[in-house]
């Protein structure tokens, strides 16, 4: 137990999945539908995933 090291690669592409669950949660849960929270999700998408994989495969 009590590993040390650095945090795994993936480790912030799930939080970007889990803002985006929260965003598309709250947006289908006001209304019933998707309707605001196409931007913040693509956002998100575009920047946390994007950039965690131009840093893991985009320097090798």
């Amino acid at each position: 137990m009590g590993a040390k090291g650095q945090p795994k690669w993936w480790y912030s592409i799930a939080v970007a999945v889990m803002i985006c669950a929260f965003f598309l949660g709250m947006d289908f849960y006001s209304n019933g539908k998707i309707t605001w929270s196409v931007w913040p999700v693509a956002a998100v998408l575009f920047f946390g995933v994007g950039f965690t994989l131009l840093n893991k495969f985009g320097r090798e």
